[in-house]
């Protein structure tokens, strides 16, 4: 990549930072703190960061592994509306952009979401359920598949402790699949890794140690006899940090397309139809636990507006 070509990719991602950090709540705050220790650690726009180290590993016809989950029986039996659409819309992306193959997993009682997503999509990717409890199976697929690269979107990971908390501070590492031998076995084996979060409690986070930061976290007690924080432990080589997680995945899309000369993000209108589809499939709003067209308590209207944003970043 030129030095103006490169230029022009951080551009874009300034721009998508900006877009994908617009606060969706009074709890704005957290986002900003854990996207300036982010910043300050990656010393580059987040979103083209990633855009440009995927651009950087991933060749035709490489593997991808991507995953999502978050939410848990009983309030969120399927899962929640914010994280399968950013899995669906990057899968798409690496394919028709880097040719990569790209294979999604999450917990079975998520795969009927991102299965009605991703045919909204068109993505072209295989849809794998990974087991819960089973630590060694995030290392044998990534022995199986040899991925150039892991990527995870809104997928909950565990404390120091070894245990999954939801935002309310609730142990529900019974529910969620453990992809810590993933991530592991993938950095172990020198591949990318990279994650996308929004509250601290998402893979990825580890990658964070500032005093600042864990303050923030650990005040973010849990619930459960643990008595440790929310706060993933769970390091990836890229962080993006956005307001919603969807979001975040969307603007690396923003970036891969301005890397690669071709359109790759979807439109407002794909995203009424991929947030109808997770809704009717059974996944919830992660905030409400409402069967309505929103996420994370953001209505339809500001999830298109983002996208839309995006797309018009240049």
């Amino acid at each position: 990549m030129t030095g103006r070509s490169s230029a022009r990719t951080r551009k874009v991602g300034e721009a998508a930072d900006r877009i994908c950090l617009r606060p969706r709540d009074a709890r704005g705050g957290d986002v900003q703190l854990l996207y300036r220790a982010a910043r300050r650690l990656q010393k580059a726009p987040l979103t083209s960061l990633a855009a440009l180290r995927l651009t950087e590993v991933v060749r035709s016809g490489d593997a991808v592994l991507l995953m999502t989950g978050a939410g848990a029986p009983p309030e969120l039996p399927a899962g929640e509306t914010d994280g399968p659409l950013g899995v669906a819309v990057l899968a798409r992306a690496l394919r028709l952009g880097l040719g990569a193959r790209p294979f999604v997993i999450s917990e079975e009682r998520n795969v009927g979401p991102l299965r009605a997503v991703l045919q909204v999509t068109g993505a072209g990717c295989i849809l794998l359920p990974f087991p819960c409890g089973q630590e060694g199976a995030g290392y044998r697929l990534v022995d199986d598949l040899r991925p150039a690269a892991v990527i995870s979107v809104e997928k909950l990971g565990p404390n120091p402790k070894g245990v999954v908390h939801d935002m309310r501070g609730r142990n529900v590492s019974a529910s969620h699949a453990s992809v810590r031998g993933l991530f592991d076995g993938a950095r172990e084996r020198g591949i990318l890794t990279a994650a996308v979060g929004d509250r601290g409690n998402e893979v990825g986070f580890g990658l964070l140690t500032g005093p600042e930061v864990r303050s923030r976290l650990r005040t973010a007690r849990c619930r459960c006899p643990c008595r440790g924080t929310i706060g993933c432990d769970i390091r990836a080589d890229v962080l993006v940090v956005s307001s919603i997680s969807n979001w975040g995945a969307y603007g690396v899309v923003a970036c891969l397309q301005s890397i690669v000369g071709r359109r790759l993000l979807h439109t407002s209108q794909e995203e009424a139809a991929m947030l109808d589809a997770a809704v009717r499939a059974g996944a919830r709003d992660g905030v409400t636990h409402a069967s309505t067209l929103t996420v994370d308590g953001a209505d339809l209207a500001v999830q298109q507006a983002v996208v839309t944003l995006l797309g018009a970043v240049k």
